[in-house]
Order: C-alpha cells, then structure tokens, then sequence
C-alpha cells in the first residue's frame, strides 16, 4: 500500500502538496481506527484524494472541522464507491458446500451414515452412486425426485410397497425401511418397467393401455378387444386387480400396481394357474 501511496506522489510532483494534508494522509493509513483489510482500498482512495485537494489548493490547516469523524465519513463512502462485491454476513460466508438437486433440506447438517444395508440393497442393483440422495428420501419421505434421477439414468424405478409376497421376493432384493414416527416398515425394491402409464382417463388411447389390456388378460381379468382404449372394462379391471392384491384402490395403474400386474402376468406365462394361487406363491 505504500507503494501505492508513493506512485501518487510521484505523478503530483508537479504540484506543490500541503505538508499537512501529508501528515493527515499518513495518520489516515497507519490509524488503528480504520486500520481493516476490508477498508484497505477506501484508505488508499481516501489518501490520494486528500493529496490531490491539497494540490489544487485546498488548505486542510485552515479545515478544523475535518476531523477524525469526517475522514471516517468519508472512508466509509469511498467504501462504497469503490468495494465492488459487499461482503456477506459470516453466517452465509460459511455454508459453501455445493448442493446436488438430489438432497434435501438439512444436506448440510451433520448426519448419520448411511446404513449398511442401505449400501448392501443399492450395491445389489448397481446403484450405489446414489446412496446419499436415497438415504435422504428416506429419511425425509420425498421420493419423486430420486426416483426420477434414478430411472432418466439406469432405467430402475423405485417401487414402495406395504408388504411384499413370497413370490417378489425370490426374484428381486427387498428393503426393509421404519418411515415416520410411528416407524412404520416399508419395503422397496427396483425393477426396470416394460413400459410407464404416460396418461390413464376414459377414452384415452396409447400403446401404454394396449401392453396394459395385454397384462390383465394374461391375468383373466380383461376379455374385451385389445384396442388400446381405456374404457369401463379396463378401469374396472385395474379396480379388481388392486382389491385383490390389497393395494390403494386408486383406479389408476401407478407404479406399484403395474409392477404387480406385470410380476404376475409374467409368473401366469410360466405357468397357468389360479389367479390367488399365482399371489399366495
């Protein structure tokens, strides 16, 4: 900085500079008042201005009201003038780490690690760079984001059920979770869907509703014509399948009732039975 200061006195050499606007200049810079690095640039600025009013004739001596108090006035404009970024408060300043869009409120707070069987149920499907985001979801019950994440990049959807059968069981890895206060198990598991209901409402038609009609024959639940056209009989075929599965009666194939209607109608391809001995097994 007093580099800084000598450059400036250097270009005025030219102009006669008042001894006393000198000595303020220099009591401005080494004064233990305004001595902060923040302010190291106002007090440069607030020096080199001081020097060149006195080049130009302005008399600091004859100026008893610039006090103290004024130059801090005026350091704290030059301020101002001349910090192009204002300092955050220390309590921002702190919480730099970077989010991912995949966590949570409380990402940042210090948390448990994620369990064990956790990393042994993602490790199985290969989905292990995803451990923190499904510990979040766990932890704070918010699933559509991860799961989303997850499908766009492996094509593994996340099915949440409240009870798993037999048969699910010997064929994919299931989590066992307490969600709530109540502490309620919940059981997960991926699969990769043959196809996503895009939209479900009567009269709508789309090949999704044709692989649908398709299933539920399979199951003995649907005999009309394969159209693709959700009609009465198809909404109260996906009505029956979830009362006996005892699934929310939505009337909506959503994806725990489809990831069950395809399960069984792929167990019934294999072999034909009744449609309560194919669930009970």
């Amino acid at each position: 900085m007093t580099t800084g200061i000598m450059e400036i006195m250097k270009k005025l050499n030219s102009h006669k500079i008042n001894r006393q606007a000198a000595t303020k200049a220099r009591n401005i810079l080494i004064s233990n008042k305004y001595l902060s690095i923040r302010k190291w640039p106002a007090l440069v600025s607030a020096a080199a201005l001081i020097l060149l009013l006195s080049a130009f004739g302005f008399d600091f001596s004859l100026s008893p009201g610039l006090s103290s108090a004024s130059f801090g006035r005026l350091i704290n404009q030059a301020t101002k003038m001349f910090t192009l970024t204002p300092s955050l408060p220390d309590n921002l300043q702190q919480n730099t780490a970077s989010h991912s869009p995949l966590f949570f409120a409380g990402h940042d707070a210090e948390k448990p690690l994620v369990p064990y069987a956790i990393l042994e149920f993602l490790k199985t499907y290969s989905l292990s760079k995803f451990e923190n985001a499904f510990y979040d979801a766990l932890r704070f019950r918010q699933f559509k984001r991860v799961t989303e994440a997850i499908y766009r990049s492996t094509g593994f959807e996340l099915i949440r059920l409240d009870y798993v059968p037999g048969f699910i069981r010997k064929t994919h890895v299931v989590l066992s979770f307490p969600l709530g206060s109540e502490r309620q198990q919940s059981y997960f598991l991926f699969w990769r869907p043959l196809f996503r209901m895009n939209q479900f409402y009567y009269t709508y038609k789309g090949h999704d509703v044709y692989f649908l009609q398709k299933k539920l024959a399979a199951l003995k639940l649907f005999d009309q014509r394969l159209d693709g056209i959700v009609g009465p009989e198809l909404l109260y075929a996906v009505v029956q399948f979830q009362k006996q599965m005892a699934l929310q009666l939505t009337g909506y194939p959503d994806p725990s009732t489809l990831f069950f209607i395809c399960q069984l109608a792929s167990k019934s391809e294999k072999s034909p039975g009744d449609f309560n001995d194919r669930v009970l097994n």
